[in-house]
């Protein structure tokens, strides 16, 4: 039996595991977030100018507190920092959409749909009611409680003069020298913050790891814990979403600000940044990516310098996520790298993708909305109103196939790292996949290799619906969920039905023997639990290839006898192994996290793929090498298990 080395004090403490923690609270900052604003109206500002040292302008609008005819109150107030690639004026339509909503009373259903089909689609439409899209726009009665909301336009992108950047350090300077020019503003207090969902969470956690003067308070949604392994290079490969993504921004940078032009014409400055860098670095980007190498891709050391620097967090900083995010639950890798007091440092994760954040929220037994944790964190860090908020959490998580829970820290502290071996001997339950294995307790009595082809990846598979969002909603749940349809071509390893429920807690590391007949191979893994009916859904996944399984053991996680529960894979230029055709190879692959039940009756199985597009895509030289496809070998002598921390009394796999 193993357990995990190096545990902080935060990680020995004992959890609360209580499914109602903090209700109380939650219904009391609700009837605050929805109860009688301190100002009458929400005065509107577009196009304010923000002149930077360098002579950069970037342009911003300012909501703020208003008196009944429309006028900015003079009281001075908290300032809240949104800074966007995404154009101010989608903000601005995001919030007068939610306000046509709210008039007309438009939301999404409190039931579930009649028909399982539409369940998805109605689950990421509640981010509505859950408050998502109120804090990707402006919240009105945030506003009047006495705030005022910046919006602004980070450089080179919407009405902002200059080159994008995307995160870098002329971008992080930037960030800085916006809170010193609100700080210096006759409304603003004194006080500022920073929010933002995905690009706009991270811009607040790189300026809370900054420690930039005059932040107080950090309230980020939906962000990423490596910039690298989470977004460009997940076991060195790289993803469909980046190079869409860096399109769709790129392209929204040509719309200029319809005010700005009518009042004064096309700015000469905006559109020399535009004639510049017209698509930035995007085709640097996808040609290096085919490729497999490049100045761009290839630096690691620049990526890790422009991930936040968690470690160096001091303010408040609240993180909220989701199990199957684009970037996976980073919002619990950023816990583990944190040092700020409990209480400080608060995350909430729950089930949902990267377009429906907050949808499970302000439900029964559940917390409560996404802009009232938002209003309840900042009165307590800006305005110092004693209202609880730090006694909640420290982590506030909806359990994979559970309910909720508050822990005093991740992973459970009661969770203990055991070993489930992967056997040829087939589990029974596996006869739709390429190979039906089993998945036990003991190492296989046999030497046995199975091969793998490539296949391409499916439009119905969960890596699919996390890469868009839950956009695969339109499919049903079977498209959203459901990892049969992809486990086709894959080799599967199902272990026995649960007698009792338990639990799985923690990272997650397969260690895999295998072989390559080329010089490269490409593996896609994934665990799921598994129903009696059948249903595979998804718990966490990965992918490496068998190059880049060199591991940097600062930065990755063992057990005490030595399995790895996080190991850390160098993707940057000259870290690559060479694989040798026909040469037994052990790799390391790296899982997301999880927190789930395995219910009486379930199976845990592990799911293991040469190709998942367009989730991974290997650069062309990397499939050529792999393209005489490669194989799992089951050896006594050097068996493949799946290292998980499992809660104690799990009668299921235990070595």
């Amino acid at each position: 039996m193993t357990t995990a080395k190096h545990r902080s004090a935060r990680t020995i403490s004992r959890p609360r595991d209580t499914s109602l923690a903090g209700a109380g609270l939650a219904a009391q900052w609700t009837a605050v977030a929805d109860g009688p604003s301190r100002y009458p109206g929400v005065s509107f500002t577009p196009n304010v100018s923000i002149p930077l040292a360098d002579g950069t302008v970037l342009k911003a609008q300012v909501f703020r507190p208003a008196n009944a005819d429309g006028t900015p109150v003079g009281d001075p107030v908290p300032v809240l920092f949104n800074l966007t690639p995404y154009n101010k004026s989608v903000t601005h339509l995001a919030a007068w959409l939610l306000r046509g909503l709210q008039r007309f009373g438009i939301t999404a259903p409190a039931t579930p749909p009649k028909n399982p089909r539409w369940f998805e689609l109605a689950e990421l439409a509640r981010a509505i009611p859950g408050g998502g899209l109120t804090t990707f726009g402006v919240n009105d009665p945030l506003i009047r409680s006495g705030y005022a909301q910046v919006v602004v336009d980070v450089r080179g992108t919407g009405a902002s003069t200059g080159d994008w950047g995307m995160f870098d350090d002329i971008e992080q300077r930037d960030t800085a020298e916006v809170v010193a020019w609100a700080q210096a503003q006759p409304w603003c207090d004194g006080s500022v913050g920073m929010y933002g969902i995905s690009y706009c969470s991270i811009n607040s956690l790189q300026a809370a790891g900054n420690r930039v003067p005059g932040l107080g308070a950090v309230f980020a949604v939906e962000p990423v814990s490596d910039i690298s392994r989470d977004l460009m290079k997940t076991g060195g490969a790289q993803t469909l979403f980046l190079p869409v993504w860096m399109l769709a921004v790129a392209l929204a940078k040509w719309l200029p600000s319809p005010s700005d032009v009518i009042r004064g014409g096309v700015d000469l400055r905006w559109l020399g940044g535009r004639l510049r860098r017209p698509l930035n670095r995007l085709v640097r980007y996808i040609f290096e990516g085919l490729r497999g190498h490049g100045s761009l891709i290839d630096d690691d050391a620049y990526f890790q310098r422009i991930s936040p620097r968690f470690e160096d967090i001091e303010i408040p900083t609240f993180v909220y996520g989701a199990w199957d995010d684009i970037f996976g639950p980073s919002a619990l890798r950023i816990h583990r790298r944190t040092h700020v007091p409990d209480g400080k440092f608060q995350v909430v994760i729950n089930e949902g993708y990267h377009g429906s954040p907050g949808s499970q929220l302000g439900r029964q037994d559940a917390p409560p909305r996404l802009d009232v944790l938002q209003r309840a964190w900042f009165d307590k860090w800006l305005k110092g109103i004693d209202n609880g908020i730090e006694s909640y959490g420290p982590v506030t998580l909806q359990q994979q196939n559970g309910g909720w829970h508050t822990l005093e820290a991740f992973p459970r502290s009661e969770a203990t790292p055991r070993r489930f071996y992967l056997d040829a001997e087939p589990s029974g339950f596996g006869a739709h996949s390429a190979f039906d294995g089993s998945l036990g307790g003991a190492a296989p009595l046999n030497r046995t290799e199975h091969s793998l082809h490539r296949r391409l990846g499916l439009l119905k598979s969960p890596t699919t619906s996390r890469l868009v969002a839950g956009g695969t909603a339109v499919l049903g749940t079977s498209g959203l969920k459901d990892s049969r349809h992809f486990e086709r071509g894959a080799l599967t390893f199902t272990s026995v039905p649960a007698q009792e429920p338990w639990v799985i807690s923690g990272s997650l590391n397969l260690h895999l023997r295998t072989k390559s007949l080329g010089t490269e191979a490409f593996w896609v893994v994934s665990v799921t639990d598994v129903g009696p009916d059948g249903f595979s859904r998804m718990l966490a996944e990965g992918a490496l290839l068998a190059s880049r399984r060199g591991v940097d053991e600062d930065k990755s996680l063992r057990t005490v006898d030595g399995d790895y529960l996080s190991p850390w894979h160098h993707t940057g230029l000259g870290h690559k192994l060479p694989v040798k055709p026909g040469v037994p190879t052990t790799l390391d692959i790296d899982l997301t996290e999880v927190d789930a039940v395995i219910a009486a009756g379930h199976r845990l199985r592990v799911v293991i793929s040469a190709a998942s597009l367009p989730r991974y895509i290997p650069s062309v030289p990397e499939l050529w090498a792999s393209r005489h496809g490669q194989s799992v070998l089951l050896d006594p002598d050097a068996p493949s298990y799946l290292v998980a921390p499992v809660v104690d009394g799990s009668a299921v796999g235990a070595a």
